[in-house]
C-alpha cells in the first residue's frame, strides 16, 4: 500500500526521533548544593576517625538477568573459567544512612509497591517490562516499608546511576524528594533511551529535579570525589563507565567503613577477580579504570566492607 505524503513525512520523523536517541530523562538539572569537592587523601584521611553514620543494607528484591551485561565475558579470566552466557541471579538493594545531625538518606532506591503482585499501578510501559523481564523481580521489602522506620523520614536518595532498576523505589517517597544523580546521566543520549525515557522519567517524577554531583576533573585512576556533609562522614567517589555519572558511595559507618560500588561491579565474581561489566557498560574502557581504582582503594584499606550493585561478597 502507497502512504501519502503526510503519512510518508510523520513515519520519517518518527524514525529520525529513534535512529537519533533521546536522552536517559527529560527531568530538569540542577547543580547539587550539598557537598563539597574534595581529594582521594582525605578521604582515606576519614577513614583512621571513628565512623558515625548508622547504616542498613537492606535487600528489596530478587532478580535474573543476563550475564553478558553484568560481566564481561570476552575477558581472558572470563574465558579462562568457562563463563558462558546465562540467566544470573541478582539482587536489588536499598541502603539507609542515619546521620547523627542531617537525618536519614538512601542510596539507591530499591522497589515500590507498585511493584507487588496484584497491583494496579506501574510506572513502566509494557516495552520496559517485556524486554527487561521486571515481571519476574520478586519484592523482599517495598521502600515504602523500609523509609517508613527511618527516624525523621528521608531527606534525600544518592543514585549511583540512573539505570531503571536503581530507580524502582523513587515513587514511594515523598512528592519533592531530592534526588543526586553524577554528571551526565541524564542527558546520555542512545537509542535504548527511546524505549525506556517516558518510564524513567515516571520513575523520577517525584523528585522534580535531580541534582547534580559537582565532581572536579580527574586523571587516570586519581578518583574525584565529594564530601556530601562536609565532615568526612559520606563520600561520593566518581566511578564513570557503566554511564557516565557512576558514583560509588564510601560511608563511615559505626561498624566501619561501607563501599557502595553502584554498578562499577554488578558482580561477586567481578570483584573478586577484577574482571569490569558487560554489555550494559557504555564506556568498557572506563570501566577498567574505575573498577581498578576502587579495588585499589580497598586493598589499600583492607577494613572497608564491599558491597556490589546486584550481588554479595557473603552469602
Amino acid at each position: 500500500m502507497k502512504l501519502k505524503p503526510f503519512k510518508q513525512g510523520v513515519l520519517a520523523l518518527a524514525a529520525a526521533a529513534v535512529l537519533s536517541g533521546c536522552d536517559t530523562t527529560t527531568l530538569k538539572t540542577i547543580p547539587s548544593e550539598l557537598g563539597k569537592t574534595s581529594s582521594m587523601a582525605e578521604l582515606k584521611a576519614s577513614l583512621a576517625k571513628p565512623g558515625t553514620v548508622e547504616f542498613t543494607k537492606h535487600l528489596s528484591a530478587n532478580w535474573a538477568i543476563n550475564l553478558s551485561g553484568l560481566l564481561n565475558l570476552e575477558h581472558p579470566k572470563a574465558v579462562k573459567a568457562g563463563l558462558e552466557d546465562r540467566q544470573e541471579p541478582i539482587e536489588i538493594y536499598l541502603y539507609s544512612l542515619q546521620h547523627p545531625t542531617r537525618g536519614a538518606f538512601l542510596v539507591d532506591s530499591g522497589v515500590s509497591e507498585k511493584l507487588l503482585p496484584g497491583s494496579t499501578e506501574s510506572d513502566l510501559s509494557y516495552l520496559v517490562k517485556m524486554g527487561m523481564g521486571t515481571d519476574a523481580i520478586k519484592v523482599n521489602r517495598t521502600t515504602k516499608s523500609i523509609s517508613s522506620e527511618l527516624a525523621g523520614g528521608v531527606q534525600g536518595v544518592f543514585l549511583t546511576h540512573i539505570h531503571i532498576d536503581h530507580i524502582l523505589g523513587i515513587s514511594d517517597l515523598p512528592v519533592g524528594i531530592e534526588v543526586f544523580i553524577g554528571p551526565g546521566d541524564a542527558r546520555l543520549n542512545n537509542l535504548t533511551n527511546a524505549a525506556v525515557q517516558g518510564s524513567t522519567d515516571r520513575l523520577l517524577v517525584n523528585a522534580g529535579v535531580l541534582r547534580e554531583w559537582q565532581f572536579e576533573e580527574s586523571e587516570g585512576e586519581q578518583a574525584s570525589v565529594i564530601d556530601i556533609f562536609g565532615d568526612g562522614s559520606v563520600w561520593a567517589i566518581h566511578s564513570p563507565g557503566h554511564t557516565p555519572g557512576t558514583t560509588a558511595y564510601l560511608i563511615n559507618s559505626t561498624e566501619g567503613p561501607q563501599l557502595l560500588t553502584g554498578d562499577a561491579c554488578h558482580t561477586r565474581w567481578g570483584w573478586e577477580h577484577q574482571v569490569e561489566p558487560g554489555s550494559f557498560s557504555v564506556n568498557p574502557e572506563q570501566s577498567v579504570v574505575s573498577l581498578n581504582m576502587l579495588e585499589g582503594l580497598v586493598k589499600a584499606f583492607p577494613q572497608i566492607t564491599v558491597h556490589m550493585g546486584h550481588q554479595s561478597l557473603i552469602e
